[in-house]
């Protein structure tokens, strides 16, 4: 009996991943002009048949779309399921922030702005502190003598994204003996909720709260374009 059992046992063994893991699966994606991306391959836009070999435990596949956010996926050959469906996060990130394509191109760049004649440098500074304030929560480091401030990150969420946002503005030094200033937008974005700094890379857009920034700088600072 006892050897009876061992050889059931040992067959199920042989037939289960034959027969209970689907060796061939669909992959459906929406939209359905998704780019289906295989090992690094286009393979297909919205739906994808692959077929395991035996030796192949999982494969990786990416999904990409045009205003919707990219995903990657690691699917197994053990899940039992013989089609499997992914839906695309739209990019809300992108429709509510500006780049270079839509003509503001200022995220992580200098930008160098010189006062005003006239202006003394008490009168600068409180400009550019009103400036920062109106549009920045927290003051993350202010510096009258040295002419430096820079704001706290504020974090936009947005369904599978954060974007982060921060000011910093320095005194520089002129040639000409005009008050000169660096200014800086930073802007980062995280393909999570999170505020882990590790999750965060640059951004080459910028929300379009802070797409005003500069020029409010170059107009109520300094002397215009």
């Amino acid at each position: 009996m006892k050897k009876l059992l061992f050889t059931v046992l040992l067959m199920v063994g042989f037939i289960l991943p034959k027969t209970v893991f689907a060796q061939t699966k669909t992959i459906y994606v929406t939209p359905e002009e998704a780019k289906i991306y295989y090992n690094g391959h286009e393979v297909g836009n919205g739906t994808y048949q692959i077929k395991f070999k035996r030796s192949d435990d999982f494969a990786i596949f990416k999904f990409e779309a045009p205003g919707y956010i990219t995903k990657k996926v690691k699917v197994f050959r053990t899940n039992p399921n013989k089609t499997l469906t992914y839906a695309l996060l739209k990019d809300e990130a992108m429709a509510n922030s500006v780049g270079g394509e839509d003509g503001v191109d200022i995220a992580n760049k200098f930008f160098v702005i010189k006062a005003k004649d006239g202006l003394s440098e008490m009168d600068v500074w409180k400009r550019i502190v009103n400036i920062a304030i109106n549009h920045f929560e927290n003051i993350e480091t202010m510096d009258k003598d040295a002419g430096w401030i820079k704001t706290a990150w504020i974090y936009d969420d947005f369904p599978g994204q954060s974007v982060r946002t921060k000011l910093e503005v320095r005194s520089q030094y002129s040639s000409d003996d005009k008050l000169t200033y660096r200014v800086k937008v930073y802007s980062e974005i995280s393909e999570s909720n999170t505020k882990k700094d590790e999750a965060f890379q640059q951004y080459d857009r910028v929300l379009r709260k802070y797409n005003d920034i500069v020029t409010e700088l170059q107009t109520t600072v300094g002397q215009g374009f």
